[in-house]
């Protein structure tokens, strides 16, 4: 499989040097946008937003340049051809310090990285991801020199993967812990699946367990009425993102695959562009 990365402090040194776009990255923290009624109009209103400036001011906070990014990944067809079973990997930044009108405008997209297929990377997608990963590290750790076009000053920018935008599937991926049959990051072991042979897909079911006790659906159990049969399980119990972190914070990570008569395959997963792994 082949990958192309496009570094995302070069361009960012593109947005600072104009000075309207430097204007605009401080645009969340202006006098212009509305704020402090309670009302949700952009991220920067979310308490996720405020407690992170809180808890990191001194070292990410204090500066509305410091750029908060959103990072979302699917595979698609590129060739369009439903016969096809390629599929092609985008990884793209949006960047949360713009206006709510133009974070997702296709000049402030980053394609930071494109997976060439045909085969989908799979939960070995972290290999694709550790150049984007060590490079979001410098971003935080240590910041960048930016030249801002609009104070005509330079200064020490920071920036943070401040959220994901994906769907089931693709989380999947991320997270490299859960997949299958288990693939429900709410439900996880209490997943309900079923494997469509006609189809050849996986298939999450259970869905009426969320529904409340005594509910008409629930009772339902002809053929012509969802799976055929009455759902009398109860909801799992609702887990959030510091739950599946406990669970894949002890992971260690060992590269490579085991075969069929025992051998691990070290090069399985090969470092990109000469970069060294870290276990």
């Amino acid at each position: 499989m082949i990958m192309w990365y496009l570094p995302v402090a070069d361009r960012l040194r593109h947005f600072f040097y104009n000075p309207k776009d430097a204007k605009l990255m401080c645009w969340w923290d202006s006098d212009k946008r509305k704020k402090g009624d309670g009302k949700l109009r952009h991220p920067a209103d979310a308490c996720q937003w405020k407690k992170f400036d809180e808890q990191y001011y001194l070292e990410f906070g204090k500066d509305p340049r410091n750029v908060r990014f959103a990072l979302s990944t699917d595979g698609m067809n590129s060739f369009g051809e439903r016969t096809s079973t390629h599929s092609t990997w985008s990884v793209i930044l949006m960047m949360y310090n713009l206006p709510t009108w133009l974070c997702q405008k296709r000049k402030y997209l980053l394609l930071s990285i494109l997976i060439q297929g045909p085969k989908h990377p799979g939960i070995g997608i972290d290999v694709f991801l550790e150049p984007l990963m060590q490079e979001m590290e410098t971003l935080w750790k240590e910041g960048i020199d930016m030249f801002d076009g609009f104070t005509r000053q330079t200064f020490n920018l920071r920036a943070i993967i401040f959220t994901t935008i994906h769907d089931y599937q693709a989380l999947f991926v991320l997270s490299g812990q859960i997949k299958g049959r288990t693939g429900c990051t709410v439900c996880v072991d209490e997943t309900v699946s079923s494997f469509l042979e006609g189809s050849r897909k996986l298939v999450y079911l259970g869905y009426r367990r969320f529904l409340v006790e005594g509910h008409r659906y629930r009772s339902k159990k002809f053929h012509n009425f969802f799976d055929g049969k009455p759902e009398l399980h109860s909801a799992p119990v609702k887990r959030d993102g510091h739950y599946v972190f406990k669970m894949v914070r002890a992971i260690q990570v060992s590269y490579g695959k085991v075969t069929k008569d025992g051998k691990k395959k070290n090069r399985d997963k090969a470092p990109i562009a000469g970069v060294p792994f870290k276990k």
